[in-house]
């Protein structure tokens, strides 16, 4: 699949950033690199700002606008909000709307972009197992946040919890970050965007976007709302590398994306792995996950070294994203995982920590050894996936010092090695 500039694409933001680069004779504008450079900067060229031609992604009315409208199309939505700061600030702008509407509660794992919202707005939200659901909404809300996919391909019921949703008159809002191709072959998941509310969708994830590239797509009355939302959370010099990068994608996958995944299925069907390892079932076919029998993190570092490098390692799970661009390298892959062999997983401690019921004020750094006894002043993450493991306002015992000694180099966020807690 090449990348170069196709004029049967329909791609109307992606083709007037490579327009004014056809007449560009000199920049005195932002960025600093005026466009020029090689090696890392090759792309400087097409990093650009609100040209004449280009649009305003605060105020789209030209080029913006259409690609954005091209989005909805594409995804089943009445609205699709361009976002190059990623999924978090998509999550915080769908946090700052639902927080207008009313009580705020959320089922199963979500990232911890949710739990730094909450934290950022000063919001509480009520955690509802999925078995009491629907008795929960039936009782009224403002929201239900929820996640799916998750990070290991599962979709764990994320259609069941709209429609659950939109029987009760909740607000859904779905954190589909990893769900951004769904929306591109039958051979897929049908992608929440057509039936939640808002969905979150990471385009960069798992599409030919760069870095930060993801949509807040949303329907019905709420969709036109959001567009204010955007501009709290999101800075005002978005990459337009990054947006026209989005538009090319979606045009690309639209055209050919049942084509892409029947490939990427014929080759992920076809994959022999060795001994010792096994397929994890997934329902995503272009999420390859790979239990290793052993610590997935050294499996995955033992990759690494041989330059094969995989999204992510949790527990004995290796996660591998396939693309139109690695699914002829899975055999690479196999091969690679003849000569692995993991060290046995180093189990996380159980952390059953009581709640000091204070969440809030002053923090310091403290040195890992200090902690035992303090109470946590931030939610620390396992990342990946991302999921909190210890929350603000857990008291850290010996079993929480002595998990965060073990992974500190997966945690998130701690501060240079040490720990915020409250005083």
């Amino acid at each position: 699949m090449g990348r170069q500039g196709d004029k049967n694409l329909k791609a109307p933001l992606y083709k007037a950033v490579l327009l004014l680069n056809k007449k560009d004779k000199v920049r005195f504008h932002m960025p600093g690199h005026c466009g020029c450079g090689s090696g890392l900067f090759a792309s400087a060229k097409y990093d650009l700002t609100e040209l004449f031609g280009l649009d305003n992604l605060h105020a789209p009315s030209g080029v913006i606008a259409q690609a954005e409208e091209l989005l909805a199309r594409a995804y089943g939505c009445d609205r699709a909000y361009i976002f190059t700061c990623g999924a978090t600030a998509c999550m915080h702008a769908a946090l700052a709307y639902a927080r207008t509407r009313g009580d705020i509660l959320f089922t199963g794992d979500m990232h911890y972009s949710f739990y730094s919202g909450l934290e950022l707005m000063g919001i509480k939200a009520e955690y509802v197992p999925k078995k009491g659901l629907e008795e929960r909404l039936a009782r009224g809300a403002g929201s239900l946040f929820f996640t799916s996919p998750d990070y290991l391909g599962r979709l764990n019921g994320g259609e069941e919890i709209a429609a659950a949703c939109k029987r009760h008159n909740v607000l859904s809002v779905a954190d589909s970050a990893h769900g951004a191709h769904f929306a591109f072959s039958r051979l897929l998941p049908r992608s929440l965007t057509h039936t939640a509310d808002i969905t979150v969708v990471s385009m960069h994830k798992t599409m030919d976007v760069y870095g930060g590239g993801a949509l807040l797509c949303a329907n019905g009355r709420h969709a036109d709302s959001l567009a204010a939302y955007r501009s709290l959370v999101h800075t005002t010099s978005p990459s337009y590398l990054t947006m026209a990068s989005i538009d090319f994608a979606r045009a690309v996958w639209e055209r050919d994306g049942e084509e892409f995944y029947k490939d990427i299925a014929e080759k992920t069907s076809a994959l022999s792995l060795p001994n010792g390892y096994t397929a994890v079932r997934t329902d995503d076919i272009s999420r390859l996950v790979i239990n290793c029998a052993g610590d997935a993190y050294d499996a995955a570092k033992k990759l690494a070294r041989q330059g094969i490098y995989c999204e992510a390692a949790i527990g004995e799970n290796l996660v591998f994203i396939v693309t139109p661009h690695n699914a002829d390298k899975l055999r690479v892959l196999s091969k690679a995982l003849e000569s692995i062999t993991p060290a046995p997983l180093k189990k996380a401690p159980e952390l059953n920590l009581k709640k000091s019921g204070k969440t809030c004020g002053e923090t310091l750094l403290l040195p890992v050894e200090e902690c035992a006894g303090k109470i946590a002043g931030a939610d620390i993450c396992l990342y990946p996936p991302g999921v909190p493991v210890i929350y603000r306002g857990d008291i850290l015992d010996k079993n929480a010092v002595q998990f965060i000694k073990d992974f500190e180099c997966r945690l998130s966020p701690l501060a240079y090695g040490r720990v915020i807690v409250l005083k």
